[in-house]
């Protein structure tokens, strides 16, 4: 078993620039996501319907395959179809994609939100400890949750933002791995 770890951490190694490759793009591609929003917004909601419409294939797929050996397999084919037809709806017609795209994410926010309002409660009834936290974060997302479907505009920069720097992070925890397999080069070999 020492032998496989030890031979996978020296590829690693031997191949450090490839995780700095993929680092420095990502975080280029978030700079590209931060400064072109509205660009960035577009090609976001066309992901979005794309994903939605591959899902509901998948899942009808899998009802299909299911539909013998699953119980309630009929739920997942109508949940599906539900997913293919929004998604395909939305790739043709992306500027809806645009407009509902804050406003089925604030409801998305406004379910967990309240979902954690309730658990945090739940957990005070219990005398867990740190339920304010959870209470807090709720709340957060509940306000937020409002102000996206209240203002569509917010919720569009909001995605924008966030999903700059979840890229930018993600590009930025790449580069860090590189420069520590780097570092480990010497030692390995």
């Amino acid at each position: 078993m020492e032998n496989k770890v030890e031979d996978s951490l020296r590829k690693a190694v031997r191949y450090w620039w490839i995780p700095l490759v993929t680092g420095i793009l990502l975080i280029a591609f978030s700079i590209w996501i931060v400064f072109t929003p509205v660009a960035s917004y577009a090609t976001l909601s066309v992901l979005f319907s794309i994903i939605l419409t591959v899902t509901g294939l998948s899942e009808v797929a899998s009802a299909v395959n299911y539909c013998q050996s699953v119980k309630g397999w009929g739920w997942m084919l109508i949940g599906g179809l539900i997913d293919l037809a929004l998604g395909m709806y939305l790739v043709m017609n992306p500027a809806v994609t645009m407009a509902v795209l804050p406003i089925l994410l604030g409801a998305v926010l406004l379910l967990r939100g309240v979902f954690s309002i309730g658990m945090s409660l739940s957990l005070r009834s219990h005398g867990a400890p740190n339920w304010g936290s959870i209470l807090l974060l709720g709340v957060v997302l509940v306000v937020f949750a409002v102000l996206m479907n209240a203002n569509p505009a917010f919720g569009m920069f909001n995605i924008v933002i966030w999903t700059g720097m979840a890229v930018f992070f993600a590009g930025l925890s790449r580069v860090l791995l590189a420069l520590r397999l780097r570092g480990l080069k010497n030692h390995i070999d």
